[in-house]
């Protein structure tokens, strides 16, 4: 059963990567890895567009070159403390790998969408780090219930979206096709202290609130809010994309603000436009929403591989993952490529 639309599997650039003799490691939801050396792989952003685990027919012109420059954004300006895995090129260090990887062997590709990293593989952490400032997202519902959230005991009552004093940990399982599941912090813990992965889970868990806090420090500063944000590390390594539109939820303080007071969400600078769209279809499953399909079945698969997304909706998240990478970087997505990544130079 294909995860990925069958038009959408070997693009042009995959179709190039394959020619020179590269090796694909992996197709996940959104990108695409490729073998370069025992240490080294090349990790490449599509524009594809995945919501409730499964990957639609459509792409979001731009959605890659974002997810690479805010993920590079993060790791080597406002988190350059944090140990990552992107590898700086050998000419011109201030720019990734792939920077040199154009001008060797590989002169078609777009380092607008791609990165070299360290091959962390064998020191992933199978969980996803999931850090929250914000009470919502897919835990809100068992604090309704409950008052806890992750084995976390939170103030009674809370509105959704509301601040906590600290944040928190809620981590999940980390699933290929299946949605993934919530788990407690100390089912975490209890799993992750068996594993040898290069650090200690507890040493790990504080460093990425630390990263968090930080980042959520610097966004706020400019008006923008990471009520959530998904973390993937391996050893003592943030790896994978860091603190962008596909892993995060981000919000404008004052649209948050008005939200709290009218009793709503606020607007989301991500996917979720295209979750609120995909979530009202009538499907011929005696359901409404793709949200409730199951992704292992081939037919419910079948069935969203043949939605179309309308123009209307691209176009609008297109727009917003730039929104939110200039509101956070203070620079054009195209200026950011020139002068720290070495786009066309």
């Amino acid at each position: 059963m294909k995860k990925i639309p069958e038009n959408l599997i070997n693009d042009k650039l995959s179709q190039y990567l394959l020619e020179k003799g590269l090796n694909r490691v992996s197709q996940g939801k959104v990108r695409n890895t490729w073998f370069l050396n025992p240490k080294c792989l090349l990790m490449v952003a599509t524009n594809r567009i995945s919501a409730f685990d499964f990957v639609f027919n459509a792409l979001i012109p731009k959605k890659g070159e974002v997810l690479t420059a805010m993920t590079h954004f993060w790791a080597t300006k406002v988190l350059s403390d944090f140990n990552h895995h992107l590898i700086p090129a050998m000419s011109r260090p201030e720019f990734n790998a792939a920077y040199d990887l154009k001008g060797i062997s590989l002169s078609q590709l777009p380092i607008e969408r791609c990165l070299v990293v360290d091959n962390m593989g064998a020191k992933l952490y199978p969980f996803e780090m999931i850090y929250r400032h914000h009470i919502g997202g897919s835990v809100f519902k068992d604090y309704q219930k409950t008052g806890m959230a992750a084995g976390h005991r939170l103030t009674p009552g809370l509105p959704k979206w509301s601040k906590l004093l600290h944040p928190i940990f809620t981590p999940s399982t980390k699933e290929e096709v299946d949605h993934d599941v919530n788990v407690n912090a100390d089912y975490f813990f209890s799993e992750m202290n068996k594993k040898r992965l290069g650090a200690e889970p507890l040493e790990v868990v504080d460093m990425l609130a630390s990263a968090y806090n930080k980042a959520y420090g610097y966004a706020q500063e400019r008006g923008i809010l990471i009520l959530d944000t998904k973390f993937e590390v391996a050893g003592k390594k943030i790896v994978d994309e860091i603190l962008t539109p596909d892993s995060s939820r981000f919000a404008v303080s004052e649209d948050w603000g008005k939200a709290m007071a009218e009793g709503r969400d606020p607007h989301f600078y991500d996917k979720q436009l295209v979750r609120d769209y995909v979530a009202k279809i009538e499907t011929p499953f005696n359901v409404v929403g793709v949200n409730k399909l199951d992704p292992k079945n081939p037919d419910h698969v079948d069935f969203v591989h043949g939605l179309k997304i309308p123009d209307e909706i691209i176009g609008e998240t297109t727009k917003r993952y730039l929104q939110i990478f200039e509101r956070l970087t203070g620079t054009s997505l195209r200026e950011y490529q020139k002068k720290e990544m070495g786009v066309n130079l």
